[in-house]
């Protein structure tokens, strides 16, 4: 309420001046009960009168200037606004008039008229507050609590009880502030909510429970509080929401679940909340149209991004979809074939561990295709009503062996790499020695670099990892080190998919750059003897000079990323994706092109060489 200063007469701050006469009257002739003006416009709408920056007095809508209160003359009609006009502010207190900012306990009942009081870490009970009926707003915050029992405070409207050791909330506790509006109850990690059947409580509109260990919420208990407009369950770890969710809070305006890893909802949990105005989450499955009120703007719903799945496909879109299909059947029927040729159809009696190595690599790049597979069965089994699958496919066994297998298959090719380059750079810088790599020698660097693939991608399983939920963390069940989700295991992904396959990467790159100075230093050589033999020698160096570079090229863009976003760098989700789906398997899909088939190549390009040559020799006999 302010002065009005329009029209030609002014009134001071401390009147209020009738619209039809301008006469002004001191601001507490309003809604006084009095008619003071001549049209009774002083005594209209006073059931909206709120004073802002006045003193309202008690159980009137009468407000007072600062400067009328304490000013030796009653105006308020109980004359509370001459009551504790000598009030001394308790030690270790801050006082603001009637409000109290304390951090020690001290004798509440000597202040009657308090109405603020912020008693957090004061060790104050409600008992010792009992004696002070006016308070609107009590912090009992951080206190030790560990019970409500004696709570009255019938004009309390704000009620703090955070971070105490309350373990339940029962209905007369609430009996006993019938007025209160808010009620804060974070922090108190073992309270029970009111058990279902007991009294209803109209008028509390907002209810903070976060960070109280709730795994199972009955949403039902909620139903005492028609009025909530306001719920807070972050961090309350809520993972299972029973009966129809939410339905029966017909107010509900904002839910807060942030830190709530909910697996089970009910498919109704928002339906029929057509006042709801915004959504908290964690997961994007509780922003899904679907799940939401028919009119409610999804943009007011507020969860991480998705990276790869949406609302109803597990792989987000029709393109990703297909491109996975493709790069899978190509990297089965690729390394498939690669394998068998190697095995069953290849002539070679080479006692070399090269082929050896190849065999293996093609086996364990075959097992991508298989992870892809996984991946590409269960988008079709999930097609159009992924959102209810979600939380089952991430925690199904499926998951963890395609996880598995991703990452087996990822290692162990790159620990194969690396043998086969050592085993070249002996092959070529010792051509006469018995330094190299032969079947068994092959045979068995090849089965420890699966058993060390096998340890890298088991540990995320053993027990004690259990917490990690490394392969549940995304849709696509391997979390590269460059998704925006935090996760336990979150240094185990990025020590492995960037620091270990950087160094094994390195080590395969030099090793290649020396092959090159030798493939070079031997074409330059003038010396012919072995000549067959340095020809394939020469051959298999260039051959894994291209290897290598494709296998970089699909590994730096992921370990570039990934050191990125180790650096705070957001990465985009598109990104994520991409490397995810594109670009980690697609080595793989590569692998047997650049070995097998450039053999097969190869062999066909020598043969008709051979036969040139002969016939080039014959028709020289029949000449001469």
């Amino acid at each position: 309420m302010r002065a009005d200063t329009g029209g030609v007469k002014f009134c001071p701050e401390t009147h209020v001046r009738c619209p039809n006469n301008g006469n002004c009257l001191p601001v507490y002739f309003r809604c006084n009960g009095v008619f003071d003006c001549v049209h009774h416009e002083d005594e209209t709408a006073c059931d909206r009168i709120t004073c802002p920056g006045f003193y309202r007095c008690r159980g009137s809508a009468v407000c007072l200037h600062p400067r009328s209160v304490c000013d030796g003359a009653p105006q308020c009609p109980l004359h509370d606004d001459e009551l504790l006009c000598d009030l001394s502010c308790p030690p270790n207190c801050v006082c603001r008039g009637l409000a109290f900012y304390c951090g020690q306990r001290f004798a509440v009942g000597e202040y009657e008229g308090l109405r603020y009081l912020d008693a957090a870490g004061s060790g104050l009970t409600p008992s010792d507050v009992k004696g002070s009926p006016l308070l609107i707003f009590l912090s009992l915050a951080e206190c030790g609590l560990s019970s409500l029992d004696g709570l009255a405070l019938p004009n309390l409207l704000d009620l703090d009880l955070s971070r105490n050791n309350l373990t339940s909330l029962n209905s007369l506790v609430l009996d006993g502030v019938p007025q209160v509006r808010k009620v804060v109850l974070s922090g108190n990690v073992f309270l029970r909510v009111l058990d279902s059947g007991q009294g209803r409580h109209d008028r509390l509109s907002e209810l903070d429970l976060s960070d109280v260990f709730m795994p199972r919420l009955n949403a039902s208990v909620l139903t005492s509080f028609p009025g909530l407009r306001h719920l807070n369950l972050s961090g309350s770890q809520v993972e299972r929401v029973l009966d129809d969710g939410f339905q029966q809070l017909k107010e509900l305006r904002v839910v807060d679940l942030r830190g709530c890893p909910v697996s089970h909802l009910p498919q109704v949990m928002f339906q029929g909340l057509r006042s709801l105005q915004a959504v908290y989450a964690d997961s994007f499955r509780l922003c899904c149209p679907a799940l939401l009120p028919t009119d409610f703007n999804v943009h007011k719903c507020t969860a991480p991004f998705e990276e790869v799945s949406s609302c109803d496909d597990l792989l987000g879109s029709e393109a990703y979809s297909a491109v996975t299909f493709v790069i899978a059947v190509v990297t089965l029927i690729g390394n498939g074939c690669s394998f068998v040729f190697r095995l069953f159809v290849s002539k070679s009696k080479s006692k070399l561990g090269f082929g050896v190595f190849v065999t293996h690599l093609s086996l364990s790049d075959f097992l991508m295709g298989v992870y892809l597979i996984f991946l590409g069965v269960a988008d079709r089994t999930y097609k159009g009503r992924y959102l209810w699958n979600d939380i089952w496919w991430r925690n199904s066994s499926a998951c963890k062996v395609a996880g598995f297998l991703s990452l087996l298959s990822s290692e162990v090719s790159a620990f194969i790499m690396c043998l086969i380059t050592l085993d070249r750079f002996l092959v070529l810088q010792f051509p006469l020695s018995r330094i190299h790599f032969g079947l068994r020698s092959a045979h068995l660097a090849s089965c420890m670099a699966w058993l060390a693939g096998v340890i890298l991608a088991a540990v995320p399983l053993l027990p004690m990892t259990s917490h990690w939920r490394f392969y549940v963390v995304s849709s696509i069940c391997v979390p590269l080190p460059i998704t925006q989700k935090e996760f336990a295991g979150s240094w185990y992904s990025f020590g492995i998919v960037i620091v270990l396959n950087f160094v094994l990467f390195l080590f395969v790159c030099c090793g290649q750059l020396v092959i090159y100075w030798s493939v070079q230093a031997n074409a330059m050589s003038a010396a012919a003897t072995s000549t067959t033999r340095k020809t394939q020698d020469l051959t298999i160096a260039r051959r894994l000079v291209a290897v290598a570079m494709s296998d970089f090229l699909c590994w730096f863009p992921i370990g570039l990323l990934g050191l990125l976003a180790s650096r705070g760098v957001p990465i985009p989700g598109e990104v994520n994706v991409a490397m995810a789906l594109l670009v980690l398997p697609l080595n793989s899909a590569l692998n047997p092109f650049l070995y097998t088939v450039n053999v097969l190549l190869e062999r066909r390009r020598l043969a008709r060489e051979e036969r040139l040559r002969k016939l080039i020799l014959s028709q020289l006999s029949a000449k001469s």
